[in-house]
């Protein structure tokens, strides 16, 4: 797994790839995240583009994510999951919590609140 940040539409968006599937993976983007909130970082973008499997520890960080910025006033949003990915953030309710834009250029284009 790779974790690269850069800035898009006044987030700082993670770029992952690969798969999310040991708890070392889900432990190291946990850990990437806390320290992005410990600098104040208050709006994250997820782009799951070239994320081709998640598990539960994955999904654990997604919530945690969510449920940290969010009671700090902050706001995470994922962009561009695959079919399966897609499907997996459905079936947990991820996407009744999180705004998921389908791809990069809507995630850019779009009104994020």
């Amino acid at each position: 797994m790779n974790l690269e940040p850069r800035s898009l539409n006044g987030y700082t968006v993670i770029d992952i790839a690969g798969r999310i599937n040991r708890l070392k993976d889900s432990t190291a983007l946990r850990a990437f995240v806390k320290g992005l909130l410990e600098k104040d970082t208050l709006r994250i973008a997820i782009n799951l583009k070239e994320v081709s499997y998640l598990d539960s520890g994955a999904l654990n960080v997604l919530i945690y994510c969510h449920n940290t910025l969010s009671k700090i006033g902050g706001n995470l949003v994922l962009f561009a999951p695959n079919h399966y990915v897609s499907d997996v953030l459905n079936v947990v309710g991820l996407d009744k919590i999180v705004k998921i834009f389908p791809s990069e250029e809507e995630f850019a284009n779009g009104t994020v609140s």
